[in-house]
């Protein structure tokens, strides 16, 4: 059978017929679909109803509405790609509709692939942004947000060129039974694993270093001198929204590429459809990428009412100084009880 400029063999067609129209793999397809449109209804609700009127610094913003779009475009591309496979599942007429080659594939797969890198790149520029606020305290907050483009386009190329390099020795005649397969791809899965060891180094590498910065940012709250507890506290409140952020993804992810990694070392002891099967039923991105707009909801639902606190304030803005007289206010309390 040809399908396109790739030849297919007709015991090829059956094979993957057997494999595409098995209910363990139209299942976790069906969930990926309705995890993507899940993770698009929350960011949608998240930005009709508070916007990313975040109280971060705009550094931290962008960076925050960056990792937003990469895990939208990510649900975006797996609804079509999910959906598009069980309903070709269901309405095939002959077992070639069901394998697809490499080229037609390509672009989705780029895209998915780019989006879950960047996810990681994206924490990993939040990392650095919340370093160098630790770092410069007072200069931060009004002499560096130029630093907020150079952190987005390291993020940005960084997730693009990694994926890039993964893919360039894909084959475009290579028959696939899913679209957004990589582990069963000869001609990328060598280098895609590479990729994978790079991310859980980096993921807790990443986690690591949060956990040190609130600690000490937290610590020095306590004991800094008046001029220094503003942005020392308002890194604490960024690095508290962030962390839940930091933790799932590098717990999921870091699950999964082990799992991933040990099953693979087991391949030859499997057979090709107990391996795809596995491959697609421990596919987690979608449920990650769900839990992860959870947990944007819930930072841009607690940011919206503390800004509206903020907003008491009689001149609508909770300054350096505001902050000051809370103190003074509190201390004046503490030395009236002595």
């Amino acid at each position: 059978m040809s399908q396109g400029s790739m030849v297919i063999p007709e015991s090829v067609c059956a094979f993957n017929r057997s494999i595409a129209t098995n209910f363990l793999y139209i299942l976790p397809e069906v969930m990926s679909t309705l995890s993507g449109i899940g993770s698009v209804a929350i960011i949608a609700y998240s930005f009709f109803l508070y916007g990313f009127r975040l109280l971060f610094h705009f550094n931290a913003k962008i960076l925050m509405i960056l990792l937003t779009l990469f895990i939208l475009i990510f649900s975006l591309d797996v609804i079509f790609v999910c959906t598009r496979q069980v309903y070709i599942a269901m309405t095939y007429e002959n077992d070639c509709d069901l394998v697809f080659d490499t080229a037609s594939c390509s672009i989705f797969r780029r895209i998915a692939l780019t989006c879950f890198v960047g996810v990681t790149t994206t924490q990993l520029a939040q990392m650095f942004e919340r370093l160098v606020a630790t770092i410069s305290k007072e200069k931060y907050e009004f002499q560096t947000q130029y630093l907020g483009g150079l952190f987005v386009l390291f993020s940005v190329l960084s997730a693009i060129l990694l994926i890039e390099w993964t893919l360039w020795n894909e084959n475009p005649l290579e028959p696939m039974t899913h679209c957004l397969a990589y582990s069963t791809s000869v001609s990328i899965s060598e280098r895609m694993y590479i990729v994978f060891f790079g991310i859980l180094a980096v993921d807790i590498f990443i986690l690591a270093v949060f956990c040190l910065m609130y600690h000490n940012n937290q610590r020095k709250v306590l004991s800094a001198g008046l001029n220094k507890k503003y942005q020392q506290h308002e890194n604490v409140v960024v690095l508290r929204a962030l962390f839940p952020m930091v933790f799932l993804n590098t717990v999921f992810v870091s699950t999964y590429i082990m799992t991933a990694v040990i099953v693979r070392g087991f391949r030859d002891l499997m057979t090709i459809t107990n391996y795809k099967l596995f491959a697609i039923n421990t596919f987690i991105f979608p449920y990650v990428s769900l839990l992860l707009s959870i947990t944007i909801l819930i930072t841009t639902r607690n940011e919206f009412r503390r800004r509206q606190q903020r907003k008491q304030n009689p001149n609508g803005k909770f300054t350096t100084q505001t902050y000051f007289n809370q103190y003074q206010r509190q201390w004046s309390v503490i030395s009236e009880r002595k």
